[in-house]
C-alpha cells in the first residue's frame, strides 16, 4: 500500500505541475490585455463618432443580442444622445407612444444605413 500511495502522490504532483505550466502559458499578459482594450476603445470611439454625427436622425442599430428593453436584435428610432457608455434612442411604439431606450455602446454591433 505504501508503494501505491507514493506513486499516486507523484502522479498528482506531476499533473499539478503540468496544469500550473499550462495556466502560465495560456494566461494573457498585461500587454495582451492592453492591446485588446485599446482595440475595443478605438472601435467604440469610431462608432461613437458615427452616432454623434447622426443625433436627431432616425437610425437602425444592430445589437449583439436580444435586449430586454427592445425585444429584438435591432433598434429603430430617433437618436437622442450619445455618451461615453450609453446611447439614448427614442423608439416609436404602436400602443404606448414614444419611449426612450438606453443601450450600452459596447452592445451595438453595427449601424445600418438606409
Amino acid at each position: 500500500m505504501d508503494a501505491f500511495n507514493e506513486v499516486f502522490y507523484q502522479v498528482i504532483i506531476i499533473l499539478t505541475f503540468g496544469f500550473v505550466i499550462a495556466l502560465f502559458v495560456w494566461m494573457p499578459s498585461k500587454r495582451d490585455l492592453r492591446r485588446l482594450a485599446a482595440r475595443d476603445a478605438a472601435r467604440d470611439l469610431g462608432l461613437r463618432g458615427q452616432l454623434e454625427r447622426r443625433c436627431g436622425e432616425t437610425v437602425t442599430l444592430v445589437l449583439d443580442d436580444m435586449n430586454a428593453a427592445v425585444g429584438a436584435p435591432e433598434l429603430v428610432g430617433t437618436l437622442e444622445d450619445v455618451d461615453d457608455e450609453w446611447v439614448l434612442v427614442e423608439r416609436a411604439g404602436a400602443q404606448e407612444g414614444a419611449r426612450l431606450v438606453a443601450v450600452r455602446l459596447e452592445s451595438i454591433r453595427a449601424l445600418e444605413e438606409k
